[in-house]
């Protein structure tokens, strides 16, 4: 049950993480300050998380007062990992595509790994490391359309998103063994609106905008899902096969991209996408 369990998981937080993607590019065409839709989307994912806890899961209430300062330490800095991730996410979103921010996104197949080798000591086999390398032509491929070119403001912002994101990763798997993952996502992401909260105070950022609200919600959904089934998910396997495992979402955002917003991709970076899929099929022999 464990391997179909993870592998459910992993299909799920995949479409989540297009779906959201996708929303907060639209909410950014349409006009709404990246700004805005950060502060009101992960107030909204807190509030939902929130409501999971005191809903469904208030028994784990009690098992707040077990955290320990050294894990409300790091919670808050994962919290703050979170909060960083998001606002320079939607900032590169204001300047790439949906498309292209998903395949770089993907980029976390090389920092996950080698973060989970450093500080979780998961093993990096030879296979590993070739779907790493596989899979890193694959994004070059997809992401400068096989040429030697300086990477765009855009895209330099994303592969920093991704980067704290998989700092964030880490650190929530390594706090999952010691606080539940619904209490986890609920405390992280509290911290992660707070900070929001105080970034709307010092620029007064109107936080009851509803400029495109609809699209916000989704995006609030969305993220406090995400945020959840990941902690869960990665308390069930190993960094790697997570993140593999979840490599299918930009095409996902190619399909939207290219018939909602518009956007386009050339020949090349289809045969990127192609290398992805069969390094995904290949990951299977990386279960646990």
């Amino acid at each position: 049950m464990l391997p179909k369990k993870r592998l459910i998981f992993s299909f799920t937080i995949a479409i989540l993480i297009s779906l959201s993607i996708f929303f907060r590019k639209l909410a950014i065409t349409r006009g709404v300050p990246p700004l805005t839709l950060l502060i009101q989307f992960l107030i909204i994912s807190s509030l939902l998380l929130s409501l999971n806890i005191f809903i469904f899961h208030k028994k784990y209430l009690k098992k707040i007062e077990g955290i320990k300062y050294r894990e409300w330490k790091n919670i808050f800095l994962a919290g703050f990992l979170l909060f960083f991730g998001f606002f320079l996410s939607n900032s590169s979103l204001r300047l790439t595509s949906s498309i292209n921010y998903s395949f770089l996104n993907k980029s976390n197949v090389i920092f996950i790994p080698l973060l989970a080798f450093l500080f979780l000591k998961e093993r990096i086999t030879k296979e590993k490391i070739m779907l790493i390398i596989i899979f890193a032509i694959g994004i070059f491929f997809i992401t400068t359309s096989a040429q030697w070119i300086i990477p765009q403001p855009g895209d330099v912002l994303v592969i920093l998103a991704t980067l704290l994101f998989s700092i964030y990763n880490i650190m929530c798997k390594n706090l999952g063994r010691l606080v539940k993952s619904e209490i986890l996502s609920w405390l992280v992401t509290s911290f992660a609106a707070t900070f929001s909260l105080m970034l709307s105070v010092i620029l007064k950022i109107n936080i009851f905008s509803s400029q495109e609200i609809g699209l916000i919600f989704l995006s609030g959904i969305t993220e406090a899902l995400i945020i959840l089934l990941i902690n869960k998910t990665i308390q069930i396997t190993n960094m790697t096969y997570y993140v593999l495992m979840i490599m299918f979402s930009p095409f996902i955002n190619l399909i939207l991209g290219i018939l909602w917003l518009n956007e386009s991709i050339k020949f090349i970076q289809i045969i990127g996408g192609i290398i992805l899929i069969v390094s995904g099929i290949m990951v299977q022999r990386l279960a646990d």
